[in-house]
């Protein structure tokens, strides 16, 4: 198990995500997909919805697991505190020679109708290697400072709670194409997208939400304390 290093840290801190390289092994991230293969949900072609199988943690023992990983609470043991919690998790599943798009959003457009939290962000782990072609996250570096910005309801794709964008400068959107194995970190407040997948195989990402331990809710009985909070003598 690892911890962030401090320059993985401070490009968290300054730019609102960070990848890490050669987290997963090969091994498991097959073990993973065969254990999606058996228990995803059919997975909709059309609609806000398109890909999503939400409550993933809730799957199968596998999934939950995956979730609850140590080695990835440890990783961002200096980003979520005090504590850990789950806030929900869902895998993403482009389809081949989906056209559909996630708009431009943030989670915490989503997340804070729930409840508010300090220091909320989300793992998002590629099955696949991921690049433009197939669907890779599209990010804009240090976007997570403007705070919780106005949203507008589009009417296609997913990720519906959109930016407007004509009210946002996207000129520094850059895509963060990696490999399978690797692991993004990024803020709820961090504005991402994705585009269509224009290639013949299934794109999947398995993506999980955390917060601090001291939030008492989450997305419905997601909400699961991983770490208690350590109160302070």
């Amino acid at each position: 198990m690892r911890i962030l290093t401090a320059e993985e840290k401070k490009h968290y801190d300054e730019l609102g995500y960070v990848v890490v390289s050669d987290f997963f092994s090969v091994n498991e991230l097959s073990e993973i997909n065969k254990e999606l293969d058996g228990c995803e949900a059919p997975v909709q072609s059309t609609g806000e919805h398109e890909g999503f199988t939400y409550q993933l943690a809730m799957l199968t023992d596998k999934t939950k697991a995956f979730a609850y990983d140590e080695r990835i609470l440890t990783l961002i043991e200096d980003i979520v505190k005090p504590g850990i919690s789950i806030f929900s998790s869902k895998l993403l599943t482009k389809l081949p020679h989906s056209p559909s798009i996630c708009h431009w959003h943030q989670d915490d457009a989503y997340y804070t109708e729930v409840v508010n939290s300090d220091t909320r962000m989300s793992i998002w782990v590629p099955l696949q290697d991921t690049d433009e072609k197939n669907g890779c996250l599209w990010i804009v570096p240090e976007s997570h400072k403007q705070g919780l910005l106005p949203y507008t309801v589009k009417n296609n794709g997913t990720c519906r709670k959109a930016l407007v964008e004509e009210q946002v400068d996207l000129s520094k959107a850059e895509p963060v194409p990696m490999k399978a194995g690797s692991i993004l970190l990024f803020n709820a407040l961090t504005w991402h997208s994705s585009k269509g997948n224009e290639t013949d195989q299934v794109r999947r990402a398995f993506i999980v939400s955390y917060q601090e331990a001291t939030v008492p809710v989450g997305r419905g009985k997601q909400h699961i304390i991983l770490r208690p909070a350590i109160q302070e003598a």
